[in-house]
Parts: C-alpha cells; sequence; structure tokens
C-alpha cells in the first residue's frame, strides 16, 4: 500500500470512527429521553391505578405495590396469586394476544403497525450488517 493510499485509508478510519463517537452519542441522548418518558409514563401509570381509571383490580393491586406486599413484576409473572392479579394478567393475555395478531398481519398494506414493524426489522438489518463491517475494519 503506498504512502498516498494510506493516508487514504487512515483519512476514512477516523471518518467512520468520528461518525460512530456522533451516532453513540445521538443513541446516549435518545436512550436519556426515552428514559425519562418511561419513568414519567410510570408514574402516570400508578397514578391512574390508584385513582380506579384502570379498573378495581388495579386498584387494589397497586395499593399492595404501594405497601410493599408486591410488585408489578411479581403480578406480570404470576408470583402474585391474589384473585386481582389474576384478572389483570387474564387481561393482559387476552390484549397481546390482540396485538400479536395485529402487528403480524404484515399481508394488511393498511396496518401502520406491521409495515412500521417491517421498516423497522430492515432498518435495524441495515444498522447490523454496517456495524459488522465496521467492525471487520477495525
Amino acid at each position: 500500500m503506498e504512502e498516498a493510499e494510506f493516508e487514504a485509508f487512515m483519512q476514512r478510519l477516523d471518518q467512520l470512527s468520528a461518525r460512530r463517537k456522533l451516532m453513540q452519542t445521538r443513541l446516549a441522548e435518545r436512550k436519556r429521553q426515552l428514559d425519562e418518558n418511561i419513568a414519567k409514563q410510570k408514574k402516570e401509570n400508578e397514578q391512574r391505578r390508584r385513582n380506579g381509571e384502570d379498573g378495581r383490580a388495579w386498584q387494589v393491586l397497586q395499593q399492595r405495590i404501594d405497601m410493599g406486599k408486591t410488585c408489578e413484576q411479581d403480578i406480570l409473572c404470576g408470583i402474585d396469586k391474589s384473585p386481582e392479579a389474576r384478572e389483570v394478567r387474564s387481561y393482559i393475555s387476552k390484549f397481546a394476544g390482540q396485538m400479536r395478531d395485529y402487528v403480524e398481519d404484515t399481508d394488511d398494506p393498511d396496518n401502520e403497525a406491521a409495515q412500521a414493524r417491517i421498516v423497522l426489522d430492515e432498518q435495524l438489518e441495515r444498522l447490523h450488517d454496517q456495524e459488522a463491517r465496521f467492525n471487520a475494519t477495525e
């Protein structure tokens, strides 16, 4: 490899490295924003449950969560065997099945969720390919 080629190669590596750092910075900022949104949504969910807006079962469960007698993870995983937890799990299971059917209906061009998932899958595949190529040059 001639010196000029080597310099061009090194410049390209520097550009790729700078681009990767910029992407990492953007991703870190986006993660911070998402974490803030998740925390805000969690507080809103808890308050809505306390107020009984999500039904009596969630209101009772939220009171028990607030007292430290159960936690959301135990409710969702089935560790909490209370009638209220079973009611919530039954509802979530039914809703999850409906959502899965909706998201997996990729044959319907009007199904925005399914089409968005396809685009996301394609973008993730391209990102993984670019990352693999970048890692191969290091």
